[in-house]
């Protein structure tokens, strides 16, 4: 089986509760196409190298 990986951004002002229901949202889209994730890392507010949509972190 192929390995993939998987990297979203989600905006500053999101509570961390938010972010989990993205990341869960993201699981079950791969787990309902018969995926499976096999690692979940939660990276915390980063700065970005540049401003997308006027937002640094």
């Amino acid at each position: 089986m192929a390995l993939y990986e998987h990297v979203f951004l989600a905006r500053q002002d999101l509570a961390q509760a938010q972010v989990d229901a993205l990341a869960e949202t993201a699981t079950k889209i791969v787990e309902d196409m018969d995926g499976k994730v096999t690692k979940v890392e939660t990276w915390g507010l980063r700065s970005l190298a540049y401003k997308i949509a006027k937002n640094r972190k």
